[in-house]
């Protein structure tokens, strides 16, 4: 059985795609023939995001499912769940990635790898390192090392700047030694093969208008060779750059997926919402495929 890295390059070559979709619906933004359709608000959202992950599939190599936009719903999780097992069972060579950004201590990360992995049916999750090692150790299942585990190193908000560019005692920023506490404790975990780190796309440098930073990406990728895989997120309606990211993050299949939610999802709330979406992830599918 594929662990999930394998499994993503093999969809990356199959496909000929290394978009991810984001699947973080908001009720504000579900399209007008699914409202009160069911008078079941998680029902019509689990429609709405079926129908999204059937336009896109053809174009994406891993579906990215936001926790806290399916929890703020009632009946969300299940609704999360469902639309989990609709990937599993019409594109089974697609990976369906949680993100949840969990970091606790062992016993309760533990809980989380029960509820996000055993019960709703993840393929992958993404945490938070701040309280050490046992984030990551918790989530571990010895019994099933195939599962992706993806820090958050270097993410796309800018308010980010301010705690991961802090400079430690050697003069590094605080990021660039939590990528390599990730790989170090990746590999007394043994779970190397398909761990990987949040890495925020090429973005404009705001000290300098006009100038592309994706010096991370390339720092990163010294930090860490090829071990690691790249999520990538800021693609799209937060103003990342394709081309100098995957200049400076790509590896070959299976070394990064980049992310975009917004940009295709909430395309259209017309009748046309899913041809809209399908469009959208293939213009991004064509605009990386240009840039390797």
């Amino acid at each position: 059985m594929f662990g999930f890295r394998t499994k993503l390059a093999v969809r990356q070559r199959k496909a000929n795609t290394l978009v991810c979709v984001g699947l973080d619906p908001l009720l504000e933004k579900m399209p007008t023939e699914f409202k009160g359709m069911q008078a079941n608000t998680a029902l019509d959202v689990q429609m709405w995001m079926q129908r999204i992950v059937t336009a896109t599939g053809p174009f994406a190599c891993m579906f990215k499912l936001q926790s806290a936009h399916w929890e703020s719903i009632l009946g969300g999780v299940g609704a999360l769940r469902s639309v989990i097992d609709c990937i599993h069972r019409f594109f089974p060579d697609i990976p369906a990635f949680l993100d949840c950004k969990r970091g606790d201590i062992d016993r309760t990360q533990q809980r989380y790898r029960v509820a996000h992995f055993d019960l709703i049916g993840a393929d992958g999750v993404n945490f938070s390192p701040y309280m050490g090692k046992t984030c990551m150790a918790g989530l571990v299942d010895e019994r099933n090392l195939g599962r992706a585990l993806v820090d958050l190193c270097y993410t796309s908000n800018p308010d980010a700047r301010e705690v991961q560019d802090a400079l430690m005692a050697d003069g590094r920023p605080s990021w660039e030694h939590y990528a390599e506490w990730i790989l170090q404790w990746a590999k007394e975990l043994d779970v190397v093969e398909n761990a990987g780190l949040v890495m925020a796309a090429a973005y404009e440098n705001p000290k300098d208008l006009g100038t592309v930073y994706s010096q991370h990406l390339v720092r990163c990728r010294q930090l860490v060779g090829d071990k690691l895989w790249f999520l990538i997120p800021g693609i799209g309606t937060q103003g990342g750059f394709i081309e100098e990211t995957v200049r400076a993050a790509y590896a070959g299949p299976g070394s990064i997926a980049i992310n975009s939610s917004s940009g295709i999802i909430f395309a259209s709330t017309g009748a046309t919402f899913m041809e809209e979406a399908a469009n959208k992830a293939r213009e991004l599918r064509d605009a990386i495929n240009s840039a390797l």
